[in-house]
């Protein structure tokens, strides 16, 4: 065979850092998604796309569907919370990590009009940045209960 690894690191540790890695850069793009105004045309493009190719599916849907983009919203930010559960290795550090992210994206939707000619602040949008992160806490805290109660 050969002589043993002279890593310098465990992989465990490198995964572990390319996940922090990956949860920044997430967030990251989040925010300079947010804050420009190519998030609304996407966007429109994605739910048009959907439209025209299931219209029998779709039509009910998106004719409860709000106006608005909070379902992106929902949707990006549940994304980084995820990656930034992935990157936590404790309970507390996961909750206190997806408290700032929503401290976070409070801050960016706030000063969304600062860097965006066509994008202002709106409510709903906030609604979507709590839902998405909230449907991750919803999930962790159900995760973390269960395994209090298998020990």
């Amino acid at each position: 065979m050969g002589p043993p690894s002279k890593a310098r690191y465990p992989l465990g540790v490198v995964v572990h850092r390319l996940h922090k890695i990956v949860s920044v850069l997430s967030i990251v793009c989040a925010t300079a998604l947010m804050w420009s105004d190519t998030a609304i045309k996407w966007w429109t493009n994605i739910v048009n796309f959907f439209l025209r190719v299931n219209l029998d599916a779709t039509t009910s849907v998106m004719n409860n569907r709000p106006s608005g983009d909070a379902d992106l919203h929902a949707v990006i930010w549940g994304a980084c919370a995820v990656l930034v559960v992935l990157a936590c290795t404790t309970h507390r550090k996961r909750f206190n990590a997806l408290a700032l992210l929503a401290t976070w994206t409070i801050f960016v939707e706030i000063t969304q009009p600062w860097f965006t000619d066509l994008r202002a602040r709106q409510v709903s949008d906030l609604v979507g940045n709590v839902v998405g992160i909230g449907i991750v806490v919803a999930f962790l805290q159900l995760m973390h209960m269960r395994k209090s109660v298998a020990k």
